[in-house]
């Protein structure tokens, strides 16, 4: 019985070392399984490839990651520019000049209405007055006729008198080409009443003064688009907000963005030809409100510089100065070359 006994006892201890032995085994199992995943989910820091040379930030990306992320270089060529004065423009609404349009018409047929009666009553009393010194009328239809003719009359010199307000009003408020145009309905007015094209009205700042308005001028929209537009004649009216001198400009509304009320800047040639270089929009970063490229220093390094905005030009930029002929800028990529730049800056604060 006791051989028994202590079998029993023998057997009890060792399963119970078992157990523990499982559980430490389980217990070690998962801490090492723990370490591994904590070590799968730290996040890898990736190379800094800014540095601080001379004063500039510098960043550096070797050939093959250049390639891997479709940067691309190109040298700068030189380019003449013509210097333009810049100027404010709004597109204007035609609702006035439509109305105007209307109240001459009227005010026209008004005016051939009275014409025509004037002329049939001056007739009929040219007639009747033979009849009359004849004795083969009475006084009473002869004066019945010269009223008439009296009648028509002063109201064709008042129908004249309002055809002639409506034309004044409409060259005070529009200047006279525009005002012909509407009286003669030109096809270039109904194109501006078909809304093919838009009138802008260009006001020059108040310090600034033109010899005489450029034949063509260059006005540039919301969206960075620039469109050419031809002069149609100095405007009698200011901008009230400008208080320079202002000339109206037709625009094409295909492929534009221009909207009635819409602020515009507008370019208009003067001065000489300027050297400098054109600087493409696809090399342009935007950051902090301020316009920047990528200039290469040499294969793998890449410094960042501000770019002026003023003169734009179609597809780009020029650029007169701090730029030269031959400098290679990243052209597509640049945006990259700004996030590795401002993640370097994040890195080091952290």
């Amino acid at each position: 019985m006791r051989f028994k006994s202590g079998l029993k006892t023998v057997l009890v201890i060792i399963v119970v070392a078992g157990i523990g032995a499982l559980l430490v085994w389980a217990f070690i199992i998962g801490r090492e399984e723990f370490a591994k995943e904590q070590e799968r989910e730290r996040p890898v820091k990736a190379p800094l490839r800014v540095s601080t040379q001379g004063g500039e930030s510098v960043v550096t990306l070797d050939q093959a990651t250049q390639k891997k992320s479709g940067i691309v270089v190109a040298p700068l060529k030189a380019v003449s520019h013509q210097e333009e004065l810049r100027a404010y423009g709004m597109v204007m609404e035609l609702q006035d000049l439509v109305d105007l349009r209307n109240s001459f018409a009227t005010a026209k047929a008004q005016a051939e209405k009275t014409q025509a009666s004037l002329e049939a009553s001056r007739r009929e009393y040219d007639r009747l007055k033979v009849l009359q010194e004849s004795r083969n009328i009475s006084a009473k239809v002869f004066q019945a006729a010269e009223a008439a003719w009296r009648s028509d009359e002063a109201s064709a010199r008042a129908a004249e008198t309002a055809l002639n307000v409506s034309e004044g009003t409409i060259r005070q408020r529009w200047g006279a080409i525009l005002a012909r145009s509407l009286f003669d309905a030109s096809p270039a007015f109904e194109r501006l009443l078909q809304r093919q094209d838009v009138l802008v009205q260009v006001t020059l700042p108040p310090a600034a003064h033109l010899s005489s308005a450029p034949r063509h001028a260059r006005i540039q929209s919301s969206e960075w688009k620039l469109t050419a537009t031809t002069l149609v004649s100095p405007s009698p009216r200011t901008d009230p907000r400008i208080q320079g001198t202002s000339f109206f400009y037709l625009a094409p509304v295909q492929g534009t963005d221009l909207l009635p009320g819409m602020n515009v800047l507008a370019y208009l040639p003067n001065g000489s030809q300027s050297q400098g270089v054109i600087v493409p929009a696809s090399a342009v970063v935007w950051w902090q409100g301020k316009a920047w490229i990528y200039r290469q220093k040499d294969s793998d390094r890449f410094v960042r510089q501000e770019i002026p905005t003023d003169t734009p030009v179609k597809d780009g930029w020029f650029v007169g100065k701090g730029l030269s002929s031959g400098d290679r800028i990243v052209v597509s990529g640049a945006q990259l070359l700004l996030s590795e730049e401002l993640r370097s800056q994040i890195q080091v604060g952290g």
